[in-house]
């Protein structure tokens, strides 16, 4: 009998080999170097980076510990309707959208309507859309954009129908989240985009004292890491550039929600980094590492202030003047925990760096804030002068103080401390009885008391003495 032919083996589908693999990854490389310097020969770069920010935030703020949002909030999340939140995405969508054909050449976008409109006209019944067909199979940047633009618009018309809902439950929240996540995800280039972060086009260390710190650290791996950390703050401090309320109008200003989302979640991946790579691997008593200590301790505190106090929902204020209020705060409170963190981190390595060489407003900055902190004790020093001699030339030396502190301190407070002080500032000059104003001069010491003691919390501020010391526990 015979045997018959050998019998016929199908090999199954395995793991990919590693040089397909290796070579795969360097083909997309390739790609994105390509595409960086196309962007940056086209002076593109700072909308490439405003739509990885946005692409970016996208993914952070669907995850709820990133979402200003009190205790009790966060465990009632089937509660709470979500409708703020996703016309605020929707409001980014039609950003993204417009920094899509941004990046695009006049040409490219050309070429792109003319071929959008051939492919509608001799479209096919048995395809959905040939446009959108021919996207997919093609794997250049132009078309990849081309593609996430598409999918933001139809991603727009279904928040549009949604928005017209009384209210949106969580899980329709969550869902959209994870489909922007899949529709970013979906392009291996733009993937690579947001999960390489570091890119020469935008991160580079231009400022000559600290790349001249960063090359004088001797040993190789403290370099690599505080040249990390470098990179990191100065990142963050790059997307607050685009939540900062002096730029933006009232309705931009909600959409920043985003953007701290982003930046919370950042802060949160150094000072992980910190404790995992540096505490636990390098020598504590380097100055380096404790610097690191002291900025894992740090960060977190000024981060709950922002995401856990200012910024609750903030979506479902309705006073524009609040919202700006509240940005402005938070914008401010990690602006000088990260610039100050900066100069810090140089001055571990060379005590001799000084911040104004770092940033231009680093020494206008400083003397504001002494000047307002002094400022601030000296009013409050005024109102404890009268509330002690109860006379009328004590209430006139208080007036003069608070006047002069109106016409030249006020306008370095936060913006919504203003019409507090304006509030007593107005019931002081007009009460004419000086029973009333000592009852007056015991809030407002109050009042001034605890704004003294924020404005000295400021990161800024630490270590720098102060030229008025108040006695302590008076105000309270």
């Amino acid at each position: 009998m015979s045997e018959g032919p050998p019998p016929v083996v199908t090999a199954l589908p395995g793991p990919r080999p590693e040089r397909d693999v290796r070579s795969g990854s360097e083909f997309l490389r390739g790609q994105m170097r390509q595409w960086m310097e196309q962007v940056e020969e086209s002076g593109r770069t700072k909308e490439l980076f405003e739509l990885e920010m946005w692409l970016r935030a996208f993914e952070r703020f669907f995850r709820i510990k990133n979402q200003p949002l009190s205790e009790k909030e966060q465990t009632q999340l089937a509660l709470r309707n979500w409708s703020e939140e996703l016309r605020l995405v929707d409001n980014v969508l039609l950003r993204v959208m417009q920094l899509c054909a941004a990046i695009l050449t006049q040409e490219q976008v050309d070429q792109e309507r003319f071929g959008k409109f051939l492919d509608g006209y001799l479209k096919k019944d048995e395809v959905v859309d040939p446009y959108i067909e021919k996207l997919l199979r093609q794997s250049t940047p132009e078309a990849e954009l081309a593609l996430l633009r598409e999918s933001f618009e139809d991603i727009h018309v279904l928040l549009a129908e949604l928005s017209k809902l009384a209210r949106i439950p969580y899980t329709a929240f969550s869902a959209v989240g994870k489909g922007l996540y899949r529709e970013i995800r979906r392009s291996h280039l733009l993937a690579l985009l947001i999960d390489k972060k570091f890119k020469p086009v935008h991160d580079r260390i231009s400022n000559q004292s600290v790349a001249a710190v960063i090359r004088g650290i001797e040993s190789p791996a403290e370099r690599r890491h505080a040249a990390k950390v470098f990179l990191e703050l100065f990142r963050l401090l790059h997307y607050l550039d685009y939540a900062d309320p002096q730029r933006l109008s009232d309705e931009e200003l909600r959409n920043s929600i985003l953007i701290f989302a982003l930046i919370t979640s950042e802060a949160r991946l150094l000072t992980a980094y910190l404790e995992r790579k540096v505490l636990k691997a390098m020598d504590a008593e380097r100055p380096f590492v404790q610097l690191c200590d002291s900025l894992v301790y740090c960060l977190p505190l000024e981060l709950k202030k922002v995401i856990n106090t200012e910024l609750v929902d903030l979506s479902a204020a309705r006073q524009s003047e609040a919202v700006r209020a509240r940005v402005e705060n938070s914008h401010g409170i990690l602006r000088d925990a990260f610039q100050q963190s900066i100069v810090q981190l140089a001055q571990a390595f060379d005590p001799a760096v000084d911040g104004r060489a770092i940033f231009d407003d680093f020494k206008a900055k400083l003397e504001q804030s002494q000047a307002l902190r002094d400022g601030l004790a000296r009013v409050i020093r005024a109102l404890r002068e009268f509330q002690a001699g109860k006379d009328e030339a004590s209430a006139a030396r208080m007036r003069e103080e608070i006047s002069w502190f109106y016409d030249h301190q006020m306008k370095h407070l936060m913006y919504r401390d203003w019409s507090g002080f304006e509030l007593f500032f107005i019931e002081i000059l007009k009460c004419a009885s000086l029973t009333g104003l000592q009852q007056i001069a015991h809030r407002f010491d109050a009042f001034l008391s605890t704004l003294h003691r924020e404005v000295s919390k400021r990161a800024i501020l630490q270590g720098v003495p102060a030229a008025i010391e108040l006695e302590a526990g008076r105000g309270a």
